[in-house]
């Protein structure tokens, strides 16, 4: 179904480090599609946290009638896995962050 986001190389982020390893990170997925410009800034938003341990499973929208008709206006999509509490683009790496701890 979905793959897991992952990169090769040093984290660049602008939190310290150290608090971003303490925290509990949650399973998270990104919904959006090929071809979707927004969706590769949004993975590219995410990939410092998955750099340090987050979990982020990309599913493509196509893939599902139901995730087509709920999330197609408003790709990309970042969703906690634990809660279903959801993230809609435009965000920044701190709003993420935010939005891990919440």
């Amino acid at each position: 179904m979905g793959s897991l986001l992952h990169r090769d190389g040093p984290a660049r982020i602008a939190l310290p480090l150290n608090e971003l390893l303490t925290m509990h990170l949650p399973e998270c997925q990104l919904f959006g599609t090929l071809g979707c410009h927004l969706c590769e800034q949004a993975e590219a938003v995410v990939l410092p946290l998955v750099e340090n341990g987050l979990l982020v499973e990309l599913l493509d929208i196509a893939e599902r009638p139901d995730w087509f008709d709920s999330y197609g206006l408003r790709i990309p999509v970042l969703r906690r896995v634990d809660t279903g509490a959801e993230l809609d683009w435009p965000f920044e790496v701190e709003q993420v962050v935010w939005f891990l701890q919440s």
